[in-house]
């Protein structure tokens, strides 16, 4: 783990990367993304992408302030593949370039290595289907009069429960109603 200066979000991280009992988890389990997001007392968000690994072992998580959940699912995905053929090198190397890369303008090309490179997002830009996932898996797995039941009472500040069989699905989910107020 590449050293950050907040020894409390550190702590606290490994309970939101692992939210469930690993024992009890099956080997044959595979891997997904999600999301959680950790809010300071002035109300700023951090939000941390995760990737578990086959099996629900080893988690790699990213924090960053930026919400740009397409670029770091992406990155996610290329360092589990770094893991599965032993590339722990290269990951760490990539990962310091990310870490030491300052936040690039909008539409402006980042290039991390040989393998990963990225465009910055729009920061006043409206998520679009299909290139957003959440959005995406959102609408493809809620009806219209479901999506117009969850958007009406989050207008009204309702108490909402959303579950899901998979940890990905429900993120998915949950960040997509975010999108949509």
């Amino acid at each position: 783990m590449l050293s950050f200066p907040f020894q409390e979000v550190l702590q606290t991280v490994p309970k939101f990367c692992f939210p469930f009992d690993v024992e009890r988890v099956s080997q044959t389990q595979v891997g997904q993304n999600f999301t959680f997001v950790l809010t300071d007392i002035d109300g700023k968000q951090r939000f941390g992408f995760c990737r578990l690994t086959s099996g629900c072992r080893v988690c790699i998580c990213l924090l960053s302030y930026l919400p740009w959940f397409e670029i770091y699912y992406k990155q996610l995905n290329t360092f589990a593949d770094y893991l599965a053929k032993h590339k722990e090198d290269d990951l760490n190397d990539m990962l310091g370039t990310l870490r030491e890369h300052p936040v690039p303008k909008p539409n402006m090309p980042v290039n991390l290595s040989v393998h990963s490179c990225f465009v910055a997002p729009e920061i006043n830009g409206l998520p679009t289907i299909p290139e957003n996932r959440n959005l995406t898996e959102y609408f493809v797995a809620v009806d219209v009069n479901n999506m117009l039941h969850l958007y009406a009472s989050m207008l009204h500040e309702r108490r909402i429960i959303i579950t899901s069989s998979k940890l990905s699905t429900f993120m998915a989910f949950k960040m997509a109603d975010v999108v949509c107020l």
